[in-house]
């Protein structure tokens, strides 16, 4: 008896299986899907698009959102006047870079250092203040509307310290670097402090999982 009351509910489930194979709607797990890399970053679980800018690196040369396709880049934040954070994190974003270059055919980022602070960071002085750091490192500033208008969605915040009486002031501001794919969206964090090794490591683990090889 229990067997032939069994016998009706398996029947419906095999046919339950055999219409959801001809409608596409029965889902088996994905015995492809990437495994979510274990990284000291913020790995974002979707990657966000960047908001419409537009500044200027310090060739002069429109720095837009579409000035990111193409490949991937590390966006830092900061100013020339930096006593601590900026010197710092730019000396470890040399060091990535070097690793990187370890692995051959693996995709280099592109750093672009975005100062905070036009007031003071004329293009000269951003442009060597970047250089002195590593040759390939873009200088970007603008307007403080416009440096908003790509900090305020990407939660990079600055403020600036009353002057002293001789002028001076500091800027207060986040120290996280931005990792952007080459579609040109925000896809991890990174904080500080920054640990070069485990970084370039977890760069390459996050172009892995977004199915890149070389």
């Amino acid at each position: 008896m229990k067997f032939k009351t069994a016998l009706p509910y398996a029947g419906l489930f095999v046919l339950a299986i055999a219409a959801g194979i001809v409608t596409g709607h029965f889902v088996l797990p994905s015995q492809h899907a990437p495994a979510r890399p274990q990284t000291a970053a913020l790995l974002l679980h979707d990657a966000k698009a960047l908001p419409a800018f537009s500044l200027a690196d310090t060739e002069g040369k429109p720095f837009t959102q579409d000035s990111l396709l193409g490949h991937w880049s590390f966006l830092y934040f900061g100013y020339t006047h930096c006593p601590d954070a900026c010197p710092t994190t730019l000396s470890a974003l040399d060091h990535v870079l070097a690793a990187l270059a370890k692995t051959p055919g693996a995709p280099r980022p592109t750093v672009y250092f975005v100062s905070v602070d036009p007031k003071r960071d004329d293009p000269a002085l951003l442009k060597n203040y970047a250089l002195y750091f590593n040759p390939g490192f873009v200088g970007v500033t603008g307007s403080l509307d416009a440096l908003r208008a790509l900090t305020g969605p990407l939660g990079v915040d600055f403020s600036y310290v009353p002057a002293s009486q001789q002028g001076n002031y500091s800027v207060n501001h986040s120290s996280f670097v931005v990792l952007v794919d080459r579609q040109g969206k925000e896809v991890a964090i990174f904080d500080p402090p920054l640990d070069p090794g485990r970084m370039s490591n977890d760069y390459l683990n996050i172009l892995r999982y977004y199915g890149e090889s070389w």
